[in-house]
């Protein structure tokens, strides 16, 4: 009987221990996964839409800017894709389609000429850096109209459409 009770309690041991071999093939998952139908990708979200449909009422810092009537804007997402395709002349270095937004003549530019001739000091690269990575969510205004770049350029609505109204130096 003492002989026994070790071998049975063996016996246990080694047949609870055993590892259960998987089946060979599982062909009911092969042959779901046949018939799941494709799913698209999300949409990719372009930045510059979501921007101009975004409410800007509170800017990063808090603070709340007037509103885009006071400033004499009466279509906010229009003057956004105007700021969209300035910013892009920008990055070209289109100094004449810039010039061609210009209502001259301002305080330092008198002409189209002078402003031109004078491109690369005004939109030099900290105020490049600026319009580029301006949101346009984010844009200041007030009664004057719109400005960005820290107040280094306004823009207003004019009966020619959006025009810079200033240009002002570092």
């Amino acid at each position: 009987m003492k002989n026994l009770l070790p071998i049975t309690l063996l016996a246990i041991f080694t047949s609870c221990n055993q590892a259960v071999k998987p089946p060979a093939q599982d062909s009911s998952i092969v042959d779901d996964v046949k018939d799941l139908v494709p799913v698209a990708p999300p949409p990719s979200i372009n930045v510059t839409t979501a921007q101009i449909q975004a409410p800007d009422s509170v800017f990063d810092d808090g603070s709340v800017p007037s509103s885009w009537e006071t400033a004499g804007f009466d279509d906010p997402a229009d003057f956004k894709l105007f700021i969209a395709r300035f910013k892009s002349w920008v990055q070209k270095d289109q100094a004449d389609s810039i010039a061609a937004v210009i209502r001259f003549p301002l305080r330092l530019y008198p002409s189209s000429t002078d402003f031109i001739s004078q491109y690369q000091q005004v939109f030099d690269p900290s105020l490049k850096k600026a319009i580029d990575t301006l949101r346009l969510d984010r844009i200041f205004r007030n009664s004057q109209g719109a400005m960005i770049a820290g107040g280094r350029i306004w823009f207003a609505p004019l009966p020619e459409g959006y025009r810079i109204i200033a240009i002002n130096p570092k």
